[in-house]
C-alpha cells in the first residue's frame, strides 16, 4: 500500500491512500451490507411444530421470525404444502398426505387480521401465528406438513423456511 504525502500550499502536510487500497476498502463494505441482507432465521416457538386440527378445531403455532441483519427487514410470508417426508417426535418419519389442503393464515401478535408481511427490526424477533383450519371434507387420520417460508423483500438468495406438522384427527374419535 503506497501512502501519498502531499503538500498542501499553506504548508500543512496531509496523507492520501492509494486509489486501489480505498476501492477495496469501499467493496468490502459493500460486500458487507449485501451479506447482511440474507441473515435470517424463522423458527417454531419451543419447537413445538406438531399438533393436530379437525374441521371443528383449529389449531395455531406460535412463529419467530428473527432478523440478524443492521437494517430493518420486510418479509413476505407463505404456506405451501410439504410433499416430502418429515418427522414427528422422536425423528419418527412420517410421509404427509399430499391430497390434505389446509388453510393457513397469518396473524402478527397483537393484530386482529391476518397479514402475509410482516416487517422485523434491525436485530431483532417478532413473533406471529400460523393459523391452521381444516376444511369440510378433508381426510381424516392423515398427517399434512406445511412449508412456512418467509421471504425478505431485500434478499434474492431465498427464503427462510420452517415446516409444521398438522394431523387432520376425526372429532368424532378420541
Amino acid at each position: 500500500m503506497k501512502v501519498f504525502r502531499l503538500v498542501s500550499h499553506d504548508g500543512k502536510s496531509k496523507l492520501f491512500l492509494s486509489p486501489l487500497f480505498m476501492v477495496f476498502i469501499v467493496s468490502m463494505f459493500c460486500m458487507q451490507s449485501i451479506a447482511q441482507n440474507c441473515n435470517s432465521e424463522l423458527s417454531v416457538y419451543q419447537n413445538r411444530d406438531a399438533r393436530s386440527a379437525s374441521e371443528n378445531d383449529s389449531t395455531r403455532f406460535q412463529l419467530e421470525l428473527t432478523n440478524n441483519t443492521s437494517a430493518s427487514q420486510t418479509y413476505t410470508i407463505k404456506a405451501v404444502n410439504y410433499n416430502g417426508s418429515c418427522t414427528v417426535g422422536n425423528n419418527k418419519s412420517l410421509r404427509s398426505n399430499s391430497n390434505i389442503n389446509l388453510n393457513v393464515s397469518f396473524i402478527q401478535q397483537g393484530s386482529r387480521s391476518s397479514s402475509n408481511s410482516i416487517t422485523v427490526p434491525a436485530r431483532s424477533t417478532v413473533n406471529f401465528l400460523a393459523s391452521v383450519t381444516v376444511p369440510s371434507g378433508t381426510p381424516k387420520k392423515e398427517w399434512s406438513c406445511i412449508e412456512v417460508q418467509a421471504n425478505s423483500n431485500a434478499c434474492t438468495q431465498g427464503a427462510v423456511s420452517t415446516i409444521l406438522k398438522v394431523f387432520v384427527s376425526d372429532p368424532l374419535e378420541n
